[in-house]
């Protein structure tokens, strides 16, 4: 974790931009690196190095309802599905004015799904993202 002067980055201290836009109606996000990795075998029954395989880069952003037709309206075709290969841009500011920036390079929403049900005060919309890299900016 992140401590810059004692303080943790918290909620209000994040921004995402999205389409060259801060998206005022996120919720949630998350994003991981990951890569494929096996023990290595030689002589004997211990492992003696790392096999190191493909790198991956996903996560989700959780919106309103309202910034889901926003992106739809910025589609080409009406469907967020369409967008290609934009970034998103994840930063954190602390305390002190310091800014904290993560870019997922190259993103593409995998998936979208619309729900409402009784109850709900307002629609929330998890889309789950692949990304080229995610990089520090």
């Amino acid at each position: 974790m992140n401590v810059i002067n004692s303080e943790e980055f918290a909620w209000s201290d994040a921004q995402v931009v999205l389409l060259g836009k801060v998206i005022e109606g996120i919720t949630a996000f998350s994003y991981k690196k990951s890569q494929s990795k096996e023990l290595r075998y030689g002589r004997g029954n211990e492992p003696i190095g790392y096999k190191r395989g493909n790198k991956s880069y996903e996560g989700s952003i959780t919106i309103l309802k309202s910034e889901l037709e926003a992106l739809k309206n910025a589609s080409p075709d009406g469907d967020i599905l369409s967008l290609k290969g934009f970034d998103i841009v994840f930063s954190y500011v602390a305390e002190d004015g310091s800014l904290v920036t993560d870019v997922a390079k190259f993103a593409e929403f995998k998936e979208s799904e619309e729900a409402l049900k009784q109850g709900d005060g307002n629609g929330e919309y998890e889309l789950p993202f692949l990304a080229l890299r995610i990089t520090p900016a």
